[in-house]
């Protein structure tokens, strides 16, 4: 299981040199702490084969509704690697594989790496025994795989702890290239996590649709309605490009502020005019009198109407901001 980052960049190299065939799966988490583009380069690298699984909607409800519960914000960390982890256990069996193993370190994440813990994972993913984790491996239980000789045990290490230290000496020893430890789950920051919430609260109509929690800023209008204001032009681009079929772009006519994306069920002329005030709110004429805005469904540019901006309040906003 391939991130790209340090860890499990080393932990392929490890396998890879003691002479074992490797596929580096990469789970495809759009606000995840995975980087897509590395984890392709460090493959390439290595000389591995690599294999890329998308997460769905199945992973939506496993972060609604985690058996084993949260971290600091909506981050389900040991649910999160159990349903990978048994993802990458059913695609084991799919290539008649060995085992799976992780660049996971013991005592690096205080939910999910954790002894228990991680015993924890590895029993509910279905991999007792076929578990492996080669930087952490001799302070670790043996495995099946290194009992029965497919790898051998003295080869393999013993980093613990959230320090990084040895990995990087060892990452520079082999040349190897790997992303600098940063950031992290999106679901373990607080803001994005309010985002997540009121978003599974309220309804979805499928995992793209979370993929847009990650830009610009967003406002609970009431149950049925949400809005998204682009904070730029890339923001504003990005915002229509992953917008729902069934959404409603909304722009003042002169075009001279931020996007707005409004989700919900045929709006009347009342919400799309609050809209046009929130987007007037955030531009250059916030203290103007109402401006016109333009509106049309993502689906039919052609069916555009206009309509008249209607005033909003700091309170208003205030209440209305996720």
């Amino acid at each position: 299981m391939i991130s790209g980052g340090l860890d499990s960049s080393l932990a392929a190299k490890i396998v890879k040199d003691l002479g074992v065939e490797v596929y580096g799966v990469y789970f495809a988490m759009p606000w995840g702490c995975c980087d897509k583009i590395k984890a392709i380069e460090v493959a390439q690298q290595i000389g591995i084969k690599f294999i890329v699984l998308q997460l769905d909607e199945r992973y939506l409800e496993i972060v609604r509704n985690p058996k084993f519960g949260y971290g600091t914000a909506m981050n389900p960390c040991r649910d999160c690697r159990i349903h990978m982890f048994s993802r990458a256990a059913q695609y084991m069996r799919h290539i008649e594989a060995d085992f799976v193993f992780t660049g996971e370190v013991l005592g690096q994440r205080p939910m999910s790496q954790l002894r228990e813990s991680m015993k924890l994972i590895e029993q509910h993913a279905g991999l007792s025994g076929k578990l492996l984790r080669p930087l952490c491996a001799q302070l670790l239980e043996p495995t099946q795989i290194e009992e029965s000789g497919l790898i051998d045990r003295t080869q393999l290490l013993k980093i613990s702890g959230r320090g990084r230290r040895e990995q990087i000496k060892l990452a520079g020893t082999s040349n190897l290239t790997y992303n600098t430890p940063a950031g992290g789950c999106l679901l373990t920051d607080k803001n994005f996590a309010k985002r997540m919430k009121d978003t599974l609260d309220h309804g979805y109509r499928n995992f793209r649709e979370t993929i847009a929690l990650k830009w610009g800023r967003h406002f609970r209008l009431n149950k049925d309605f949400k809005a998204v204001l682009g904070r730029d032009e890339e923001e504003n681009d990005v915002l229509v490009r992953h917008a729902y079929i069934n959404d409603y772009i909304v722009q003042l006519k002169n075009k001279l502020g931020p996007t707005l994306i409004l989700k919900g069920p045929l709006p009347s002329a009342e919400i799309i005019s609050l809209c046009g005030g929130l987007i007037q709110k955030f531009s250059r004429y916030k203290d103007a009198a109402p401006e016109e805005i333009i509106y049309w469904p993502k689906h039919n540019k052609n069916e555009s109407y206009v309509l008249v901006a209607h005033p909003v309040g700091d309170t208003q906003i205030d209440t209305w901001k996720i």
